[in-house]
């Protein structure tokens, strides 16, 4: 065995990786159709789209792709940042889309400093809620915020430890309503359009608080890939086949590694419940173990490993589809 490319390369080129799929698409489409009616109708109500799927299914990445693939060149067109500077740079200073990540347990005070720490004040946590709130609102004015992305929606939620067939589970439970009529309220003001972006649980505040839904403009539809649906099948696969590409154009193999021969994707959609973030990660860690061997490509015994090493581990994946076959097609599908 050779000392191959340290797990911390390897990790560092995953996550840089941006690969556009039909549902990022449809993230563009959507996302700028909130924006558009933001621009047409500054006055008036703004709406919200909904951004709900379980974790590892890729919508952070999704979130990143926007920013850097679409945003930035916006920005960067209208001279508002030059040309040379690099695109995730540019992301993080922009405001003409702005993504923010909850504090966890969110209130409206954590709610308005986080707002304002991505926008750049200094003192975000600094005042009552009062002021938080009408700095926020000046900000948002004043720099001509388009979008709200806020992350981790969840975070608004309580979690709870639920026991079912001698499992234990996190359930989510809604902490009270006033975090999301502060949200309501900056829709109602006009203020900008919100993208809410968590795991389905997260929708339990919608519940609680009927005029929520009746603001909605549309969904991102990001739920696990079904492998008995022709164009999901063709939409994961070709995913499969594109990362294999980009593990040798980033330097980590000398050569591709073909994820769409030997039942390797279809495996990989059993070992990731469909989800393509768990994908990333477990062709992640196959990089790990072909480069620890010297290998010149991931082969099916890589990825055999990483799901014994890191999918199981973690409670990605209930069973090794690479070492004893695929099965339940049709039950993982509904």
């Amino acid at each position: 065995m050779t000392d191959g490319i340290s797990k911390g390369r390897i990790a560092a080129e995953f996550a840089k990786m941006r690969i556009k799929h039909p549902r990022i698409e449809q993230v563009i489409q959507k996302f700028d159709s909130a924006r558009e009616m933001r621009r047409n109708a500054p006055d008036e109500e703004q709406r919200y789209v909904e951004f709900f799927a379980k974790s590892h299914t890729g919508k952070s990445t999704a979130v990143k792709y926007y920013l850097e693939k679409v945003v930035v060149p916006e920005v960067v067109k209208d001279g508002l940042f030059p040309a040379d500077m690099p695109a995730k740079a540019v992301a993080r200073k922009q405001n003409r889309v702005v993504h923010v990540t909850l504090t966890e347990k969110a209130t409206r005070r954590s709610l308005y400093s986080d707002i304002l720490r991505r926008l750049g004040d200094e003192e975000a946590d600094s005042g009552d809620i009062p002021d938080l709130r009408k700095r926020v609102y000046d900000y948002l004015a004043d720099e001509q915020v388009e979008l709200l992305i806020l992350d981790e929606i969840q975070h608004l939620s309580v979690g709870i430890m639920k026991q079912s067939e001698g499992r234990k589970t996190k359930g989510l439970t809604s902490q009270g309503t006033d975090v999301s009529d502060a949200l309501k309220k900056m829709m109602i003001d006009g203020l900008v359009p919100i993208v809410f972006v968590g795991v389905p649980e997260a929708r339990v505040h919608f519940a609680v608080d009927e005029q929520l839904p009746n603001r909605e403009i549309d969904k991102v539809d990001f739920s696990p890939i079904r492998w008995t649906v022709s164009e999901e099948r063709s939409l994961f696969v070709d995913y499969c086949i594109e990362t294999g590409v980009r593990i040798q154009k980033t330097g980590l193999m000398p050569e591709i590694s073909n994820f769409g021969s030997n039942g390797i994707a279809a495996s990989l959609w059993a070992a990731s419940d469909g989800r393509i973030g768990l994908v990333s990660r477990l062709c992640e860690e196959a990089t790990f173990h072909a480069s620890s061997r010297g290998a010149k490509r991931v082969e099916f015994q890589d990825l055999e490993l990483a799901v014994d090493t890191r999918g199981i581990p973690n409670g990605f994946s209930t069973y090794n589809p690479f070492t004893h076959g695929v099965r339940d097609l049709e039950e993982k599908t509904e």
